[in-house]
Protein backbone atom coordinates (compact mmCIF):
# COMPACT_ATOMS: atom_id res chain seq x y z
CA UNK A 1 0.00 0.00 0.00
CA UNK A 2 1.52 3.08 -1.04
CA UNK A 3 1.39 6.24 1.49
CA UNK A 4 1.07 9.59 1.26
CA UNK A 5 2.95 12.37 3.40
CA UNK A 6 2.02 15.95 3.62
CA UNK A 7 4.84 18.40 4.67
CA UNK A 8 5.19 22.46 4.68
CA UNK A 9 9.12 22.27 4.06
CA UNK A 10 10.61 22.52 1.28
CA UNK A 11 12.67 19.68 1.21
CA UNK A 12 10.82 17.75 -1.48
CA UNK A 13 9.63 20.97 -3.54
CA UNK A 14 13.43 21.23 -4.56
CA UNK A 15 13.00 17.93 -5.60
CA UNK A 16 9.90 17.91 -7.30
CA UNK A 17 11.96 21.55 -9.25
CA UNK A 18 14.39 19.44 -10.54
CA UNK A 19 12.57 18.38 -13.74
CA UNK A 20 11.86 22.26 -14.50
CA UNK A 21 14.91 23.51 -14.08
CA UNK A 22 16.21 22.07 -17.58
CA UNK A 23 12.98 22.82 -19.44
CA UNK A 24 11.42 26.02 -20.78
CA UNK A 25 7.87 26.76 -20.78
CA UNK A 26 5.86 24.30 -22.40
CA UNK A 27 2.38 22.94 -22.43
CA UNK A 28 0.96 26.83 -23.31
CA UNK A 29 -2.18 27.72 -20.87
CA UNK A 30 -5.76 26.79 -23.15
CA UNK A 31 -9.28 26.68 -21.64
CA UNK A 32 -10.35 24.19 -19.85
CA UNK A 33 -8.86 21.55 -17.11
CA UNK A 34 -5.88 19.28 -18.34
CA UNK A 35 -6.42 15.48 -17.81
CA UNK A 36 -3.20 12.57 -17.80
CA UNK A 37 -2.35 9.87 -15.64
CA UNK A 38 0.88 9.10 -14.15
CA UNK A 39 1.89 6.14 -11.44
CA UNK A 40 -1.46 4.55 -11.23
CA UNK A 41 -3.23 8.30 -11.13
CA UNK A 42 -5.58 10.12 -12.92
CA UNK A 43 -5.36 13.70 -12.44
CA UNK A 44 -6.54 17.08 -13.58
CA UNK A 45 -4.82 20.29 -13.92
CA UNK A 46 -8.15 23.18 -13.59
CA UNK A 47 -7.47 26.83 -15.24
CA UNK A 48 -6.91 28.16 -11.67
CA UNK A 49 -3.96 25.92 -10.82
CA UNK A 50 -5.72 23.57 -8.74
CA UNK A 51 -4.42 20.23 -8.87
CA UNK A 52 -6.03 17.11 -8.17
CA UNK A 53 -5.23 13.49 -8.27
CA UNK A 54 -7.44 10.14 -8.07
CA UNK A 55 -5.87 7.54 -6.30
CA UNK A 56 -6.42 3.93 -7.92
CA UNK A 57 -6.62 2.05 -4.43
CA UNK A 58 -7.31 3.85 -0.93
CA UNK A 59 -4.40 5.26 0.33
CA UNK A 60 -2.59 5.74 4.18
CA UNK A 61 -1.84 9.54 4.35
CA UNK A 62 0.74 11.45 6.47
CA UNK A 63 1.57 14.90 7.45
CA UNK A 64 5.07 15.48 8.21
CA UNK A 65 6.56 17.35 10.69
CA UNK A 66 9.08 18.92 9.26
CA UNK A 67 11.65 16.50 11.19
CA UNK A 68 11.80 12.25 10.83
CA UNK A 69 7.68 12.46 12.89
CA UNK A 70 4.36 12.72 10.98
CA UNK A 71 1.12 12.70 12.09
CA UNK A 72 -1.37 10.35 10.12
CA UNK A 73 -4.80 10.93 8.42
CA UNK A 74 -6.80 8.02 10.18
CA UNK A 75 -8.68 6.98 7.41
CA UNK A 76 -7.14 5.41 3.79
CA UNK A 77 -7.85 8.58 0.93
CA UNK A 78 -8.57 8.30 -2.59
CA UNK A 79 -7.52 11.77 -3.65
CA UNK A 80 -4.95 14.24 -2.94
CA UNK A 81 -5.12 17.80 -4.11
CA UNK A 82 -2.73 21.05 -3.97
CA UNK A 83 -5.96 23.62 -3.92
CA UNK A 84 -4.98 26.39 -1.80
CA UNK A 85 -2.16 28.51 -0.77
CA UNK A 86 -2.13 28.56 2.71
CA UNK A 87 -2.48 24.73 3.30
CA UNK A 88 -0.01 21.36 1.95
CA UNK A 89 -1.41 19.09 -0.22
CA UNK A 90 -3.90 16.93 1.41
CA UNK A 91 -6.31 14.54 1.24
CA UNK A 92 -9.80 15.51 -0.99
CA UNK A 93 -13.08 14.47 -0.22
CA UNK A 94 -14.77 14.69 -3.35
CA UNK A 95 -17.16 11.92 -4.12
CA UNK A 96 -16.36 9.28 -6.83
CA UNK A 97 -13.29 10.06 -9.07
CA UNK A 98 -13.38 13.96 -10.04
CA UNK A 99 -10.11 13.99 -12.06
CA UNK A 100 -10.63 11.17 -14.04
CA UNK A 101 -12.41 11.09 -17.31
CA UNK A 102 -14.93 8.51 -18.47
CA UNK A 103 -12.37 5.79 -19.94
CA UNK A 104 -9.57 6.86 -18.61
CA UNK A 105 -7.27 9.55 -18.39
CA UNK A 106 -4.42 9.61 -21.36
CA UNK A 107 -0.33 8.92 -19.73
CA UNK A 108 1.40 12.12 -19.23
CA UNK A 109 3.82 11.07 -21.82
CA UNK A 110 1.10 11.03 -24.76
CA UNK A 111 1.64 15.13 -24.92
CA UNK A 112 3.57 15.84 -21.93
CA UNK A 113 6.60 17.44 -22.85
CA UNK A 114 10.08 15.74 -22.41
CA UNK A 115 11.44 17.49 -18.83
CA UNK A 116 14.85 16.98 -17.12
CA UNK A 117 17.97 14.88 -18.30
CA UNK A 118 19.41 11.91 -17.20
CA UNK A 119 18.19 9.92 -14.28
CA UNK A 120 15.68 13.13 -14.02
CA UNK A 121 14.16 12.64 -17.77
CA UNK A 122 10.58 12.61 -18.35
CA UNK A 123 7.71 14.25 -19.58
CA UNK A 124 5.74 17.37 -17.89
CA UNK A 125 2.64 18.93 -17.88
CA UNK A 126 2.40 22.60 -17.20
CA UNK A 127 -1.04 24.56 -16.69
CA UNK A 128 -2.05 27.17 -15.02
CA UNK A 129 0.88 27.78 -13.11
CA UNK A 130 1.17 24.19 -11.64
CA UNK A 131 3.40 21.49 -13.00
CA UNK A 132 3.37 17.90 -12.99
CA UNK A 133 6.37 15.59 -13.90
CA UNK A 134 7.85 12.53 -14.20
CA UNK A 135 11.39 12.98 -13.03
CA UNK A 136 14.32 11.73 -10.63
CA UNK A 137 14.43 7.59 -11.55
CA UNK A 138 10.40 8.18 -12.52
CA UNK A 139 8.95 9.62 -9.58
CA UNK A 140 5.90 11.59 -9.99
CA UNK A 141 5.51 15.22 -8.73
CA UNK A 142 3.71 17.86 -9.05
CA UNK A 143 3.84 21.48 -8.09
CA UNK A 144 1.07 24.31 -7.54
CA UNK A 145 0.58 27.16 -5.36
CA UNK A 146 3.24 27.10 -3.31
CA UNK A 147 3.22 23.08 -2.23
CA UNK A 148 3.66 19.96 -3.85
CA UNK A 149 3.50 16.09 -3.85
CA UNK A 150 5.63 13.55 -4.70
CA UNK A 151 5.21 9.82 -5.13
CA UNK A 152 8.48 7.87 -5.34
CA UNK A 153 8.57 5.21 -3.38
CA UNK A 154 5.60 6.96 -1.11
CA UNK A 155 3.46 10.24 -2.01
CA UNK A 156 5.12 12.99 -0.06
CA UNK A 157 3.28 16.33 -0.01
CA UNK A 158 3.97 19.69 1.39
Amino acid sequence: MKRILAHTVGVLAAAAAVPMAFTAVANADKPGPVYFSAHGMNCSITDDGTVGCDLTSPTSFAFSTGTDSQIPVPFPVREVLIDVPWAPAHPGLDPGTPHTLPGGNPDIGTFGTTAGSGANQGPAVYHAGAVCAIGFHGSFSCQSKGHAFNDYEQITAS
